[in-house]
């Protein structure tokens, strides 16, 4: 019985973590959000560019469904709408011609060197270095768990650049 109880409650605290992070993550994406309305952005194109950027101005549709864990669709709405903007350049593949590359055009490319990063500094300086760091291992585990019980693996190069990356476990 009291191992039903301990359980229950180790269930509620799991919720009530889970609350706290969709929570957390919805804040700062509203801060982002509002940061970057003021440059006719959004925050997932803001980092469909981080994505292009970090790979050196190209990559592939499927590496950035794949970096951003999105709806193939949805990310090929996202790319015809930033290359309408001007902020990408799509091209078919010579090898496969369903597939396609997206670059950064030079629009693009200056536009992800002037946007701040502010609100996302803002959202941490609570936390001390230590702290960060600690924060990204947790949630390095998260993401391994949350990976594999969708039946994937969690590849943390995915989030990584040549500037910044991940501390191993």
């Amino acid at each position: 019985m009291l191992s039903e109880k301990r359980d229950e409650s180790d269930k509620q605290g799991d919720f009530l973590l889970w609350k706290y992070l969709d929570h957390t993550r919805y804040m700062i994406f509203r801060s982002r959000e509002k940061e970057l309305a003021q440059f006719g952005l959004t925050p997932e194109q803001a980092y469909v560019l981080d994505i292009l950027h970090a790979a050196g101005g190209s990559t592939t549709i499927n590496r950035i469904v794949e970096s951003t864990q999105r709806q193939h669709n949805s990310i090929s709405t996202l790319i015809s709408r930033m290359a309408r903007q001007g902020l990408v350049r799509k091209t078919r593949t010579r090898r496969d011609k369903r597939a396609y590359r997206i670059a950064l055009t030079a629009k693009g490319d200056a536009l992800f060197d002037a946007i701040p990063q502010h609100s996302i500094t803002n959202a941490f300086l609570c936390l001390t270095a230590r702290q960060k760091n600690e924060l990204i291992r947790y949630l390095d585990r998260l993401l391994v768990s949350a990976y594999e019980s969708v039946g994937h693996q969690w590849d943390p190069h995915l989030l990584e650049d040549d500037s910044q990356s991940l501390p191993r476990r």
